[in-house]
């Protein structure tokens, strides 16, 4: 199993650990995205067959966050499907003496969905703003190192 499969496992079982997500959906959405990493980090990645050349915990852990970001976005979505498709009129609780019916809520499952989305995606943000601004090498040097000689070059 390579760094992607090895990814993609460690999101199924700390994510989703019990949820109708798959472990190859979740790794063959990471091997697909990987060019979308490339362009949040400037960066070169590939690779096939799941191993991904140079992919280190820093990348891996920012891969992980865009498919957080990705899936919950994609279950709001749904969710609001739902509710646009919804045949019982939106009602939550039926009762008829000692027996009762209580549907779910997809409006606010809904909403919970996207808060999830916005926090990864926040994180996202972060992980990527402070990555970038760690991996950049410097644009111009700056102090004693720029010093220049009596004939015009540097010391």
């Amino acid at each position: 199993m390579g760094n992607i499969g090895n990814l993609a496992n460690s999101i199924f079982i700390n994510e989703f650990d019990s949820t109708g997500v798959t472990l190859d959906s979740i790794s063959g959405w990471l091997e697909n995205n990987i060019g979308q990493l490339n362009n949040a980090l400037y960066t070169s990645f590939s690779g096939s067959n799941g191993q991904v050349d140079g992919l280190n915990l820093e990348e891996q852990n920012i891969l992980k966050e865009m498919y957080l970001y990705h899936y919950y976005t994609k279950q709001t979505r749904n969710t609001i499907r739902g509710i646009a498709n919804d045949t019982n009129g939106n009602i939550l609780s039926v009762r008829d003496g000692d027996n009762a019916i209580t549907f779910v809520n997809k409006n606010e499952v809904s909403k919970v969905y996207k808060g999830l989305a916005q926090d990864a995606n926040n994180n996202l943000t972060y992980l990527v703003a402070k990555y970038n601004s760690y991996q950049a090498s410097p644009r111009q040097v700056g102090g004693i190192e720029t010093t220049i000689g009596p004939t015009g070059t540097s010391s």
